[in-house]
């Protein structure tokens, strides 16, 4: 009996084992990974501000159009050649909501950017650019300061500056554009001629609450009209510096800036109770701009959240003699 019970132990041991092992080595179903999902790109034909992202994936397109818009900016006069950083233009530029909407839609196509930009220090760059590249000639220009001078013209050959202003303004919003633009002559100077067309220039003093509009008499700065008006209080402060007027607006809506003061409240059409007056000239610096009140009690005092208050019929005076790209010095 027991040479049989050994042998049939051992085979159902050996039987057994393989077994085991089979099935330790099976795979697991349950435990298989899905596959990824594939990353999502950008439609054949889409661009940003030009900048073509098909077939890109959203961080992938934003560095390439970031990219773009790093890119300096080429002025040429005649044989000189000048290139200027975005960011000495106090320039911004929305590449995110832009790259975002883009990727988006479905059937490509072109998304602009949204930039900003200081336009007074695109005309500073702009009379710099003209100095530097003129030949012995010069326009008149305005020397900005509290109290303003002009520069008399010189004979000679110079660059048109409202031709370097433009594109400048347009190499900023199409990227593509900046190393591929016209190059600017050289003319002659028409001393009258840019005499005439110097335009004005407001001079705000906080300190005194007075507003100062000068214009060229005969050849030198004057002081043509003067104004009593209010200023940021003294938690809200107007800004010194130098500014342009880059929008302006009969009988304006009042529409609640970004600020915690106004976020309970509601627009305001044209009327009696805008606070805004009838007239606005909205400086090139967010919210902050020239303005008629209703609430001519204020007037000769640090009363607002910032802007520089007129009475109302003085606003509208103003407003008739400066217009877009009227320098404003604030100090």
């Amino acid at each position: 009996m027991r040479r049989h019970v050994i042998p049939l132990l051992v085979l159902v041991a050996v039987l057994l084992a393989p077994v085991g092992v089979a099935q330790a080595q099976e795979p697991d179903p349950t435990t298989t990974e899905p596959a990824p999902a594939p990353v999502p790109v950008a439609a054949p034909g889409s661009f940003v501000a030009g900048v073509d992202i098909s077939g890109l994936d959203q961080a992938t397109a934003l560095a390439k159009v970031n990219a773009a818009f790093a890119e300096k900016i080429v002025i040429r006069v005649e044989d000189r050649v000048f290139k200027v950083a975005g960011q000495r233009l106090g320039a911004t530029y929305a590449t995110d909501a832009a790259v975002a909407e883009a990727m988006a839609r479905p059937n490509g196509g072109n998304t602009p950017v949204t930039v900003k930009y200081r336009a007074s220090l695109v005309t500073k760059m702009a009379q710099r650019i003209q100095r530097l590249a003129d030949d012995k000639g010069r326009e008149a220009r305005w020397v900005i300061k509290p109290r303003p001078a002009i520069t008399r013209p010189k004979p000679g050959m110079t660059v048109s500056k409202v031709r370097i202003e433009r594109q400048l303004v347009r190499a900023l919003e199409q990227p593509l554009r900046r190393a591929e633009q016209v190059t600017l002559p050289l003319v002659q100077v028409n001393t009258d001629a840019t005499l005439a067309k110097l335009g004005y220039v407001v001079t705000v003093s906080k300190r005194e609450r007075i507003l100062r509009l000068w214009a060229p008499v005969k050849g030198k700065a004057k002081v043509v009209r003067q104004y009593r008006i209010a200023v940021g209080a003294p938690s809200f402060p107007t800004p010194s510096g130098t500014f342009e007027i880059v929008t302006m607006q009969k009988n304006p809506w009042w529409y609640p800036p970004a600020s915690d003061w106004a976020k309970d409240e509601e627009p305001v059409p044209p009327g009696p109770s805008n606070p805004l007056g009838t007239r606005w000239m909205g400086l090139d610096r967010d919210d902050i701009g020239i303005h008629g009140t209703p609430d001519s009690g204020s007037i000769g005092g640090y009363a607002s959240h910032g802007c520089i208050r007129m009475l109302i019929h003085q606003a509208e005076a103003l407003f008739a003699k400066v217009g877009v790209g009227t320098p404003v010095r604030i100090y």
